[in-house]
């Protein structure tokens, strides 16, 4: 039970509690409770109570200084794997989760990352090709499409359109059906294989079976790739742990839910909000054509292009594809004058953090140079956590930024985008955040 003594929303009503408001817009309810103070409480329906947290402090109390007993909330775990196996994103035991972490860091390695980078710019250059030019296309749809394509190249080097396309539609229907099922008062258990139910598990097949033939495939034809999946076949500890083949299929399937739609819906809104904003958008070209001319991005151009790194930090912050995650405290705590009981549930408002007036200016705003060095160099680090922070951070945030960063000047260099929509885009809540009926563009070649 959360600390009764925490602030509440007023608008409450009986047995439901909160619940009526968040189901009627999810987005806004969790960026107004933060609203009504930095740690307070929620309650949706008769049985789930959450302490809401929007307090930078705590959240580096969470996320970095008690890792160790702020594990994945069990019931959003169980929900997650749909019936399978315990994988290093949804289990509570911390000796296994870093065992498994331990060997999965070497692929995210900055220089084992590095050498992603032109199959980056080339799978960026070929989905540009493929855009219409004077006709509406859903930007979303087509950034998803790309990140997939990445992914799938990187990380096991399928590069067949098709399969990259059954995956991508399997990995939403997975997420749609794991967000539908937490937002619920009441969950049906699996056996009960409701329509909702039976489409989770049938994209779970399809991924799985997906994944199943590359990691066999690869562990018989001992033929190494150079990609992300060689990296964890090879990877054993001192102490003589290795993933199985049955492992590293979950594994694989844990790292594309993490890293696809992300990323995608990060770049939508990040191509948006520069539609939008004319000024940053100049100044954005102005530093492409300053650094790179007509010649494709190279990652060791990335560090002389700062204002796009900026915009980057800017859309993560404004439209973090994770708005929200959710802790369990597995021991007794106490956080200054609140006391944290075992088994409480925490959600950890990471948009509202990153739009506090406790820690922004304007937090509003689009503006990118708020990420300057000056302007950062005193901002409370867990005030901004997109990839969340501490031992559980995401082991992706080096990938994700480093393909962000090549992304954005390769299509700007090539296309000018206009958004068609006849209203304000709005975003639409989800497992991740993305923008409500996709994204309208209309593309044409920069001249």
């Amino acid at each position: 039970m959360a600390n009764p003594m925490l602030p509440t929303r007023t608008d409450s009503v009986p047995f439901f509690n909160d619940y009526l408001n968040y189901r009627r817009d999810p987005l806004q309810f969790w960026l107004d409770s933060g609203e009504v103070a930095s740690i307070s409480r929620v309650k949706l329906g008769p049985s789930r109570e959450f302490i809401l947290v929007t307090d930078a402090d705590l959240a580096q109390h969470i996320l970095q200084k008690k890792a160790r007993i702020y594990i994945r909330e069990r019931q959003l775990m169980t929900l997650n794997r749909m019936g399978g196996p315990e994988l290093m994103f949804n289990t509570d035991n911390w000796d296994e989760w870093l065992w498994r972490r331990r060997l999965m860091q070497p692929g995210f390695h900055r220089k084992q990352i590095e050498g992603f980078a032109t199959a980056m710019v080339t799978e960026t250059n070929a989905l540009i090709a493929e855009l219409p030019r004077g006709a509406q296309f859903d930007l979303q749809h087509a950034m998803k499409t790309l990140t997939m394509r990445i992914i799938a190249r990187t990380m096991f080097s399928v590069t067949d359109r098709f399969e990259t396309d059954q995956l991508q539609d399997a990995f939403e229907v997975g997420s749609e059906v794991v967000f539908k099922r937490a937002s619920a008062i009441w969950a049906p258990p699996l056996w009960t294989r409701t329509p909702l139910i039976q489409r989770g598990l049938a994209a779970r097949q399809v991924r799985d079976k997906f994944l199943s033939r590359i990691v066999k495939d690869r562990y018989a034809s001992q033929q190494p790739q150079g990609d992300l999946l060689d990296t964890l076949i090879e990877a054993r500890l001192e102490e003589g742990q290795q993933f199985t083949a049955d492992q590293l299929i979950g594994e694989m399937g844990g790292i594309v839910f993490a890293g696809h739609d992300t990323t995608a819906l990060t770049l939508s809104w990040l191509f948006y909000l520069l539609e939008q904003h004319p000024a940053a958008l100049e100044k954005v070209l102005s530093e492409i054509e300053a650094v790179l001319g007509d010649r494709n991005a190279t990652l060791a151009d990335l560090e002389h292009m700062p204002f796009t790194e900026m915009v980057v930090k800017e859309a993560l912050r404004l439209y973090p594809p994770v708005y929200l995650t959710i802790r369990e405290a597995d021991e007794d705590d106490q956080f200054g004058a609140l006391k944290i009981n075992k088994g409480d549930s925490l959600v950890l408002n990471i948009r509202g953090l990153q739009q506090s007036k406790l820690y922004w200016d304007n937090p509003k705003a689009f503006d990118p140079e708020r990420f300057s060095p000056e302007r950062s160099q005193d901002r409370h680090k867990f005030a901004w956590v997109p990839f969340i922070d501490g031992p559980r951070k995401c082991m992706g945030d080096t990938f994700a930024m480093m393909e962000m960063r090549l992304i954005v000047p390769t299509v700007l260099q090539q296309l000018s985008l206009r958004y068609v929509g006849t209203v304000p885009k709005q975003p639409e809540p989800g497992f991740v955040m993305g923008a409500q009926d996709g994204m309208e563009m209309l593309a044409e070649d920069r001249g």
